[in-house]
């Protein structure tokens, strides 16, 4: 993908706030706020780099409903921003809604943040907060999740529609001649957030015309129970028609269908994933599940904490895009940033999520796991 250096917003004014002891702070402080998780603390690397001026507060708002954000995002944003600026701090914000979300930011702001990096809890709610921060200007990074018609001066995730386009032409492998012989359930994951349409754009473009879909449905929350129900709907409406395959956006929703086939009597068919959890892994190997989007989540947080340092300090990024390096937003267009996803199935996942360490020998074979692993030649 083709990559341009584009000017980021005006230098933004920097706040004297009391909490931020400049350089005598030698560690980032990150803090988890809501839900139940506890603070923890992120030193400095050995060899890091001089800090970039004064320390910099940054607000990191998550949604409540993933671990993963708090569990893997939240923490390689910091170690990295860390390494590039030992005075700055990172508050993590965890919210239910986009109600308390947007409250969060606000409060936030009125504590002194200097940057927010936010992945919406619901998408289509969400301008207000960076519309609070544009008053304040304070930038706004829209991680991981776009956010529509709202004032941002950059956004950092994964291709979307590649997200799709790999799910799909696994799919359309996966099926062979089976193909034309009968129907695909179709599981997008939730309305409000943009990577849905994003994904299911990607994977219709591969699929459509050389599969007959039994059903297509936008699964709210991304949830395992309501994929689970879905399909269960879904597969009582078949009407003597044979289901070939499962595609699915999201390893949760493959999980969910999985439970509804087994329930049913089915066999496993073809179906798809996306996020290379370690219980996704475990069922590539199994045989019950086809393949997962593998994303480098840490990689992304880095990147973002490497970008939002660059913004603060008024330095150009390296953005990348369709139109070079923006995601259209209305009038405007929103200085983008997109890594590239990768298709794992059973005969990539050593050279793949174990060779980059999201994932351990250890974590994968565990327990009953242990048998597919040996059988898949790997060993510990």
């Amino acid at each position: 993908m083709d990559t341009s250096k584009t000017p980021t917003a005006p230098a933004r004014r920097r706040r004297a706030a009391g909490a931020l002891a400049g350089a005598a702070l030698a560690a980032l402080a990150l803090t988890s706020c809501g839900g139940d998780a506890a603070g923890t603390s992120a030193a400095p690397a050995a060899g890091q780099e001089a800090a970039d001026g004064a320390g910099h507060r940054v607000a990191f708002l998550v949604p409540d409903s993933s671990l993963r954000f708090v569990g893997v995002d939240a923490p390689h944003f910091a170690v990295r921003l860390a390494q590039r600026c030992p005075a700055c701090t990172v508050d993590v914000l965890r919210a239910g809604d986009q109600a308390e979300q947007n409250a969060q930011a606000e409060q936030a702001l009125a504590d002194g943040a200097d940057a927010l990096v936010v992945v919406a809890v619901n998408g289509e709610e969400a301008a207000p907060l960076a519309q609070a921060a544009a008053r304040d200007d304070v930038p706004v990074v829209a991680y991981d999740r776009f956010l529509p018609d709202a004032p941002l001066d950059l956004y950092t995730s994964f291709d979307g529609g590649a997200v799709g386009t790999l799910g799909g032409q696994a799919m359309l492998d996966a099926l062979g001649e089976d193909a034309g012989e009968g129907v695909v359930l179709w599981l997008n994951g939730d309305r409000t957030d943009n990577n849905a349409g994003l994904f299911a754009a990607g994977a219709h473009a591969v699929l459509d015309g050389h599969v007959q879909v039994l059903e297509e449905h936008y699964v709210d929350g991304w949830s395992a129970d309501e994929a689970r129900a879905v399909t269960e709907r879904a597969l009582a409406d078949l009407d003597g028609r044979r289901l070939v395959g499962v595609y699915t956006a999201y390893d949760g929703l493959a999980a969910g269908a999985l439970k509804a086939l087994d329930a049913a009597g089915l066999p496993p068919v073809p179906m798809t994933g996306q996020d290379a959890e370690v219980a996704a892994l475990q069922r590539i190997l199994a045989g019950t599940q086809t393949m997962t989007v593998y994303k480098d989540l840490p990689g992304l947080a880095r990147t973002t904490a490497d970008l939002v340092l660059d913004v603060l300090e008024g330095r150009p990024v390296e953005t990348t895009g369709t139109t070079p390096g923006t995601t259209p937003d209305g009038p405007g267009a929103v200085p983008t940033v997109l890594l590239q996803p990768q298709a794992v199935d059973r005969a990539s996942i050593a050279s793949t999520v174990l060779a980059d360490e999201f994932t351990t020998v250890d974590a994968l074979c565990a327990g009953a796991a242990s048998r597919s692993c040996v059988e898949a030649g790997i060993t510990g």
